[in-house]
């Protein structure tokens, strides 16, 4: 089968690995741009297919927010997809709530609130899971939209939720939301269960002809750094689910009888606009991020409200997305669990990294932080309180701000501000002033995720974790990683398999020749060896392409983080030699 498009590596950001600040961020507008413009000839966000498919949907929220007490509207995923149900489905309740009515949005995350902050592979493979926590939250109710999310049309906790509504379609109606034509869900064997995706997937078409399920499914094109569908695919999810339950809330109201999605849509592509245009501030916010890193430091988001929120976010993504420590970018937000409004509450008890209230950073952060650290300020607009300690401490300081007076108040001593100003007259033109009164929040909330996407992007391309457009500074701590970490060495090195899992253990052992001892090892002692070690993915690649030794591989690495970088040193020195 063909890769899925979600997994291809985007040919825009081949060179981001060697790119300066200012041209990632240009590549990165490229890349976004693909999500409004469409990419080849696929059927895109603003196709008239997906226009209707959001349009019929709308109609059935439609019907719930109509009876809020017997309906409910489920938003569901894993990892990133988790977090943007939780997102939505926290916004949507609030509006239900300043308007006198019961909630009705509810989400669903593998792994329940504890993968808000981290990752959880265990039940994210698991539909069994996905069905018992589909199941208990449907009690009660007459009529569930179920909208399970999964970019690439591969998670199996999506999947057995998406075949238990099949089977339970007098109450629930399906709709799968990704970003691969269907012919390219995964069809590999799902464990302990007798469905694959792509069968799920074939089978929800034939029950769309029928009126009872729908699959909403745009191609927005390859991601910039290749399988992080965290940033393209995250943010199309964002924009298609608020495009849905705007739609459905202006249907409630005589303002705006004749609603037009395409221009709905196309307020978002405006405001990703002008997000780019302040590249050149953003490109600085990157470089201090990428000197943090690259210094051993921490970079830390302070934020208020959903901004708050959005930058927790793409806090939590940078683990599984490069290998990162859950030091080296963390989140904090005013009132902590209590304004974040997450089922469990406080769940600070599971250990220090899900501690993130603005005391907590005071308390156990700040006084630590030294010149080699970065905190970014995420601030909606209007007063913000920053402790005096803040401003006494040796760390960097940024700010991501919405505040039109930013330049004229106090808070213009920071070493870096994105002062962001959104296209509110033309909002209103395109879909009336009531929507911006409204919505304002909404478009503040994915100018924040594209700024911070592209900060903690920028700032590990700089520290040396991707090669070409590909992550490959991966920590070898599993079976799976291991076998990952060997495909990527064969993939841009000229050696075999078995050629690229030798240089890769002269990596973990720190030699150029491996003792017979060593090669006799199991490969759960290979990753026990390796768990703990920085950098071993890169310094194999370095020796197997440049053909030097492990020791200078390492210095190399050491002296210049980025890869090609470092090969283009190693080989001019050869020849100069």
């Amino acid at each position: 089968m063909a890769t899925p498009i979600t997994e291809t590596a985007n040919p825009i950001t081949r060179n981001i690995d060697v790119a300066t600040p200012t041209e990632i961020v240009g590549l990165l507008q490229k890349c976004d741009s693909e999500i409004f413009h469409g990419w080849q000839d696929y059927q895109g966000l603003c196709h008239s297919t997906t226009l209707r498919t959001i349009e019929q949907i709308s109609q059935e929220v439609t019907t719930i927010l109509r009876a809020p007490d017997s309906g409910l509207v489920i938003f569901s995923g894993c990892g990133t997809s988790g977090r943007l149900a939780f997102v939505s489905a926290r916004t949507f309740n609030r509006r239900q709530e300043k308007a006198g009515k019961p909630p009705c949005f509810k989400y669903l995350i593998a792994g329940h609130d504890k993968a808000l902050f981290t990752s959880q592979e265990a039940p994210e493979d698991d539909p069994a899971v996905g069905i018992q926590m589909l199941r208990e939250a449907c009690v009660g109710k007459t009529k569930v939209l179920y909208i399970g999310i999964t970019c690439g049309l591969s998670a199996p906790y999506v999947a057995g939720q998406l075949h238990y509504c099949m089977q339970n379609s007098d109450i629930i109606t399906p709709v799968l939301l990704g970003f691969n034509p269907v012919s390219l869900a995964r069809n590999t064997e799902i464990e302990n269960w007798d469905w694959t995706f792509y069968k799920v997937a074939l089978q929800l078409q034939k029950v769309e002809k029928s009126g009872k399920g729908f699959i909403l499914n745009p191609v927005v094109g390859p991601e910039p750094i290749t399988g992080s569908s965290r940033m393209k695919s995250g943010s199309a999810t964002k924009i298609m689910l608020e495009a849905i339950l705007v739609a459905a809330y202006n249907s409630l109201s005589d303002q705006s009888p004749s609603w037009d999605t395409h221009a709905h849509l196309e307020t978002y592509r405006m405001t990703c606009d002008s997000v780019y245009s302040h590249s050149e501030s953003v490109a600085g916010l990157i470089q201090l991020a990428g000197n943090s890193l690259n210094k051993g430091g921490s970079v830390h988001y302070l934020g208020w409200d959903s901004i708050g929120v959005m930058a927790l976010i793409d806090a939590s993504e940078c683990p599984p997305t490069y290998g990162a420590s859950l030091d080296d970018i963390r989140g904090f937000m005013e009132g902590g669990y209590s304004l974040l409004s997450n089922y469990e509450g406080d769940i600070g008890h599971l250990g220090r990294h899900f501690k993130i209230s603005l005391q907590t950073f005071e308390s156990d952060i700040l006084p630590y932080l030294t010149e080699a650290d970065l905190v970014i300020v995420c601030h909606g607009g209007g007063s913000i309180h920053l402790t005096p300690k803040l401003w006494k401490s040796k760390c960097k300081k940024g700010i991501i701000t919405f505040d039109a007076d930013f330049k004229t108040n106090v808070y213009d001593q920071f070493d870096q501000s994105v002062a962001l100003t959104l296209p509110e007259d033309d909002i209103k033109s395109l879909v009336g002033d009531h929507i911006w009164d409204q919505w304002q929040p909404l478009y503040q909330e994915i100018a924040t995720k594209w700024v911070c996407n592209a900060v903690t992007t920028g700032a590990h391309v700089l520290k040396g974790k991707v090669f070409e457009n590909v992550m490959v500074d991966l920590k070898v701590s599993n079976n799976k990683l291991f076998h990952r970490a060997v495909g990527i060495i064969q993939r841009f090195s000229p050696l075999c398999k078995e050629a690229a899992n030798s240089v890769l253990l002269r990596s973990i052992y720190q030699t150029d020749v491996l003792t017979q001892n060593q090669l006799s090892l199991s490969t759960s002692s290979h990753i026990e060896s390796a768990t703990a070690m920085g950098k071993v993915v890169p310094c194999a690649l370095l020796a197997a392409i440049t053909q030097c030794s492990i020791a200078e591989a390492q210095k190399l690495i050491d002296k210049q983080p980025v890869i090609r970088t470092a090969i283009s040193d190693s080989l001019r020195k050869h020849q100069s030699t």
